[in-house]
């Protein structure tokens, strides 16, 4: 199950996910993008320092919130990424499209 914590500080938002990214928790991803930027955010870290795994949904959530911060000249970047939650994005193509840190 992930779990997330999201920190604001002025424009920036830190979303820290913890745990496993299956089908079920992965709109966890897009509801904190989505809360932070109606909260004038412009900037994202998904801090993915204690993820153990990412499923294909997680990476639709990713991939949709990528689409909208590009469409809202918005910064979004992922950090902390284990090299096999990494191979997932190479593997899948969204390596190209989702900003690693």
């Amino acid at each position: 199950m992930l779990s997330s914590n999201l920190e604001i500080n002025d424009k920036k938002a830190v979303i820290k996910l913890e745990g496993t990214a299956d089908t079920i928790s992965s709109e966890v991803v897009y509801t904190d993008f989505e809360k932070a930027l109606n909260e004038g955010c412009n900037e994202f870290d998904f801090d993915l320092s204690n993820v153990e795994y990412v499923c294909s949904a997680t990476l639709r959530a990713f991939l949709k919130a990528q689409k909208l911060c590009n469409s809202k000249d918005c910064k979004m970047y992922l950090t902390g990424a284990s090299e096999g939650v990494k191979d997932v994005f190479e593997i899948t193509g969204f390596a190209s499209i989702i900003h690693f840190a």
